[in-house]
């Protein structure tokens, strides 16, 4: 098991225990704030940096910067499914949004300036129009046990989506990097136990921050 994926069963599970600890005491968006920001995707730079080169990370953030896309189609499609129906459909309707985007953009290699063009105005429309929700306080607390299983699942995800990337090769690979893990995990439980509302705030909170993630790969691909 490479360094780059034990980092990744670390830190994935470790944030999702944080922004369920936040959100519980702070509200919904503030938590999803912190999904927006490079808490992941910045020391998995780091590590190929050290561990690759700098080019090998500059191709790296490129490709950040290429999920983000996703991300933010993900995120949409998912908070309109969650207010009109379950959480298995809304999660389902928002994993084939991203697979279908994740697919295309990882088709052939977009250069920086015009990526940034089409992430910019997807981040706009998707903030534009995002769906309208009650961002109030949970009124009911989650079970204990709730918060290990969260991470469990997340592990799960993490070392199934390897799996089948390494089984299926590297266009796969792409693809399925594209996936966001701690999103889905976190939007699934929130709808699950407090609504659909909760889950909407949360990605709300996401996409708010995105631009910060999206700034800091940019300068990571000009710069390595």
């Amino acid at each position: 098991m490479n360094s780059l994926l034990l980092l990744k069963l670390f830190l994935a599970p470790l944030f999702v225990g944080l922004v369920s600890v936040i959100q519980k005491r702070w509200g919904d968006r503030i938590g999803g704030r912190l999904i927006g920001l490079p808490l992941t995707t910045g020391p998995f730079i780091f590590i190929i940096y050290f561990q690759e080169g700098g080019s090998f990370a500059a191709r790296a953030s490129h490709g950040v910067l290429v999920g983000q896309v996703a991300l933010i189609i993900f995120a949409w499609v998912y908070a309109f499914a969650a207010l009109r129906t379950t959480w298995a459909s809304a999660l389902a309707f928002g994993t084939l949004a991203c697979i279908a985007s994740g697919s295309l953009l990882t088709l052939r290699q977009i250069p920086l300036m015009p990526l940034l063009m089409v992430l910019g105005l997807i981040w706009f429309f998707a903030k534009k129009y995002w769906p309208h929700y009650d961002d109030q306080p949970h009124s009911n607390e989650p079970p204990s046990w709730e918060l290990p299983v969260r991470l469990i699942v997340t592990v799960l995800i993490i070392l199934s989506l390897t799996g089948f990337a390494n089984f299926l090769g590297p266009r796969a690979a792409g693809v399925l990097s594209t996936y966001p893990v701690i999103t889905s995990v976190l939007g699934a439980f929130n709808q699950r136990r407090f609504g659909p509302n909760a889950t909407v705030a949360t990605l709300h909170g996401m996409l708010q921050t995105l631009p910060i993630t999206t700034a800091i790969m940019s300068v990571l691909t000009v710069l390595l």
